[in-house]
């Protein structure tokens, strides 16, 4: 079987996501992670929105993304909309993104779900928004 590199980015629409603009946010982040251990993804702070960075299985039908990566996904868009609440300096919708690999200039990204102000989005949405989105991007669905 074989593994594929994919970048999902979680775009903050305005504003800035740094430490000192989305304290609560990254708080709520850095606790979940603290907590947790991820042996296939690496975790990346922009001031656009945090990326993931995650190695995924690709078989004959697909890729099939794990539970503790929507778990991650969802933690953090639940802690962006937190920490908008309690003030954090971003505001409007969170694009959900899926590139192939690290953004550069050959790279191509994949718009695969928008989250609005009020949306409660559920992990099997989040989950359905990603995989569509890889399988799309590796012509596999």
């Amino acid at each position: 079987m074989d593994r594929i590199q994919v970048a999902i980015k979680i775009r903050a629409e305005r504003g800035c996501f740094c430490r000192s603009h989305s304290r609560e946010a990254n708080r709520l982040i850095d606790e979940y992670i603290r907590n947790n251990h991820f042996h296939d993804y690496e975790y990346h702070e922009h001031e656009s929105g945090p990326e993931i960075i995650a190695w995924l299985a690709l078989g004959t039908a697909g890729v099939t993304v794990t539970k503790s990566l929507i778990d991650l996904v969802t933690t953090i868009i639940k802690a962006c909309k937190k920490g908008e609440e309690k003030g954090d300096n971003f505001h409007g919708k969170l694009l959900l993104i899926v590139r192939d690999t690290h953004k550069t200039e050959t790279s191509t990204e994949e718009f695969v779900l928008e989250i609005y102000d009020k949306d409660i989005v559920s992990s099997e949405t989040i989950q359905k928004a990603i995989e569509t989105g890889v399988n799309k991007k590796f012509n596999k669905g």
